[in-house]
């Protein structure tokens, strides 16, 4: 009895497995412009490296001539490469001409979430009637900033740098300046079921949506959702090593500066808030970690503040508005994502704008 059942068992899950692979063979083989939209839209996440292409010694950077909409759970934005290198690509220019200013950054300088117009790059140069080049690349740090702008930026001679900061770039300083076998990512089980496993990837995602529906996700009053992981460590390293990735993001901007004053080009510091920076004031009574976020939370923001007047550098930090008008109410991310909405983009770029007026820089 045991063993008919086993053998049974054995054989349901033979045959679930043969489908499974089967299926995931004809995705790899089958025109991926002749697939539905969702398991298209499946295979593009899947086949990131499709889209990436390596640029020694910056990293990953966009493939040239890339033209496709990302689709996401919370939004779908067309990222399309208007500045072409051979060998790499970037959202550029909106308005034509000769590059007035040129932004280095991360998503948050890209757009991710939005389409190329109603980022805070274009918007700005709508406002100031002036083309600014976009050179933001999705999970840089300022590491890759400062060597996009040496290699890309500075032919282009721009009157203007914008160098954006984010809180995960002391992370993302740390991890480009390890060893480069301690960045390779080793290749488990699970990571190669999702690289190439439409199969595994659709159970997950239905897996997922399930656990969405069951787990309590913690939001502020207004409906946005604060990371856990972010309010109990909001920089992503240990406290014991904050100095020392100051220290390296430092050189960086402090390179991007001298190579700015060499093509006469004005260097403007950006500091862009996380969604936790903004809103934690709405969620405190229910987030126990908060004691140990309000006291880190401005640690970083205070340091480049004070790197900036010590050194005489422009320095913007976006956090008191996004703040002030976030605590009314306002909304300028998305639900659960980390990134600004249309909203939080135009924001930014009225407030940048005014800052370049108040500095007659335009």
């Amino acid at each position: 009895m045991v063993k008919r059942f086993l053998a049974k068992t054995a054989l349901v899950l033979s045959s679930i497995l043969f489908t499974l692979g089967a299926f995931d063979l004809t995705v790899y083989l089958f025109p991926r412009q002749l697939l539905p939209g969702p398991l298209r839209n499946l295979v593009f996440l899947m086949d990131g490296d499709t889209y990436y292409v390596k640029d020694p010694p910056i990293g990953s950077m966009i493939r040239p001539h890339t033209d496709y909409v990302f689709p996401g759970e919370e939004f779908s934005f067309r990222i399309q490469t208007r500045l072409n290198f051979p060998n790499t690509g970037f959202r550029g220019g909106t308005l034509g001409g000769p590059a007035w200013g040129a932004a280095f950054g991360d998503s948050f300088t890209f757009g991710a979430g939005v389409d190329q117009e109603a980022t805070w790059v274009a918007q700005l140069s709508r406002l100031t009637n002036r083309e600014i080049i976009n050179f933001g690349v999705p999970g840089h740090g300022p590491h890759q900033y400062t060597r996009i702008f040496q290699k890309y930026g500075v032919g282009l001679r721009p009157k203007v740098v914008f160098y954006a900061l984010f809180s995960n770039d002391l992370k993302d300083g740390v991890r480009f300046e390890a060893p480069q076998a301690n960045r390779r990512q080793r290749m488990t089980a699970k990571r190669f079921m999702k690289r190439y496993s439409a199969s595994y990837n659709i159970l997950n995602n239905v897996s997922r949506s399930f656990r969405k529906r069951w787990t309590h996700e913690r939001r502020n009053t207004i409906g946005l959702k604060l990371l856990d992981r972010r309010l109990r460590d909001p920089y992503g390293i240990a406290d014991r090593k904050f100095a020392s990735a100051w220290a390296g993001i430092a050189r960086q901007i402090e390179n991007a500066h001298d190579e700015s004053k060499r093509i006469n080009a004005t260097f403007v510091l950006l500091y862009f808030p996380q969604k936790e920076e903004v809103y934690w004031e709405l969620a405190k009574e229910r987030i126990e970690s908060i004691g140990v976020f309000k006291e880190r939370v401005d640690r970083l923001r205070k340091t480049i503040v004070a790197f900036c007047g010590a050194r005489d550098l422009l320095c913007f930090d976006l956090t008191p508005t996004l703040k002030a008008r976030g605590l009314r109410g306002e909304i300028f991310y998305f639900p659960v994502d980390i990134h600004w909405n249309e909203n939080g983009n135009r924001l930014v770029a009225q407030e940048i704008y005014r800052f370049l007026l108040e500095k007659k820089l335009i």
